[in-house]
């Protein structure tokens, strides 16, 4: 009878899964898998994630770097200026990817084509213009700033070649006739341009950090201090009981939250860390329960045994007495 109350017999390694879910595992695993989806929302996602555009500026700013773009903000992230220093460059390295990319289509003439200098820092000019018959018809340099000083100074050291500048500055200058006729509107706005490499650096911290996500389980093992102490309130548990389930759960909360972390790791997807978690806690809730159960089992098994022993000696027993000649009085 004590065995039926423990929801049926024990079961297979392969059944482990097939028990009706319990409102502990449902509970539990709830709590680990909305955390899981918070940190997804929050912006922890995988490199491939992080806009390709920021990474092919990364990669061409920095081609003999040894690092992916994420290895290198997180190995940056404690020292600001140097982080800002490389921030700075992958930015400048968009600008003027998006602006040559704005001539090639549509922009020039027919056979024209704009191309990136070879160099990462070509000293003079970031961008070059080609006629139909490959001759060099314009030399451009590129800032990603905001400083008016910036661009006359770029002015001064290449009088030559025209400055081509985000496109609220370029309105600023339209003021200052002596800088006007030496700049060109990019036709992308500096706010944009900081926005879109911010968010990618920010995206690339998130998945570089390999903090071991501890708010799932500390929000269940508190969930369940309370939901135990209650029930032993009510006497619906012994304390003994209590201490044990709370141990239990607890337990499978960190290993199920570990599991999700490890998994992501290795996948290096976010993605996976939320199944991986609630499969591991709901197959380790499965495995206490069979642990209990076979517990009981031997404990009763055990009491059987005993009082098989118990029956055999008082059976055996006026047998014996007989056998010795020994009359006893009923």
């Amino acid at each position: 009878m004590e065995i039926r109350k423990q929801n049926g017999p024990l079961k297979k390694p392969t059944d482990l899964l097939r028990r009706a879910i319990s409102s502990e595992d449902f509970l539990d695993s709830a709590v680990i898998g909305g955390v899981a989806v918070a940190d997804i929302l929050a912006g922890k996602v995988a490199e491939w994630q992080i806009p390709s555009d920021v990474i092919n500026a990364f990669s061409a700013q920095y081609p003999l770097h040894d690092l992916s773009f994420v290895q290198a903000v997180n190995q940056l992230r404690d020292d600001p200026d140097r982080l800002m220093g490389l921030v700075n460059g992958v930015k400048g390295k968009l600008f003027e990817i998006d602006y040559a990319d704005w001539l090639n289509h549509g922009h020039l003439p027919d056979g024209w084509t704009a191309q990136l200098a070879q160099s990462a820092n070509n000293p003079a000019w970031d961008v070059v213009i080609r006629d139909a018959h490959g001759r060099i018809d314009q030399l451009l340099q590129l800032k990603a700033t905001a400083s008016i000083q910036y661009v006359h100074e770029a002015i001064a050291a290449h009088p030559d070649i025209e400055v081509v500048i985000p496109h609220e500055l370029y309105e600023k200058l339209s003021d200052h006739p002596d800088a006007f006729s030496h700049i060109l509107d990019g036709h992308e706005t500096l706010h944009d341009l900081n926005g879109h490499v911010a968010d990618s650096v920010g995206h690339a911290e998130a998945a570089g950090a390999l903090h071991f996500p501890f708010v799932g389980p500390i929000v269940v093992i508190g969930l369940i201090a309370v939901l135990n102490y209650q029930r032993y309130r009510r006497g619906r548990i012994t304390p003994v009981e209590a201490l044990r389930n709370f141990g239990e759960r607890g337990v499978l909360a960190i290993v199920a939250a570990g599991a999700g972390w490890a998994a992501v790791l290795l996948a290096h997807e976010p993605l996976v860390g939320l199944p991986t978690s609630i499969v591991v806690r709901l197959f380790g809730g499965q495995l206490f329960h069979n642990l209990r159960r076979r517990e009981l089992l031997t404990q009763h098994l055990g009491t059987v045994r005993e009082s098989r022993d118990y029956l055999e000696i008082q059976i055996c027993r006026p047998l014996l007495e007989a056998a010795a000649g020994v009359v006893t009085t009923p």
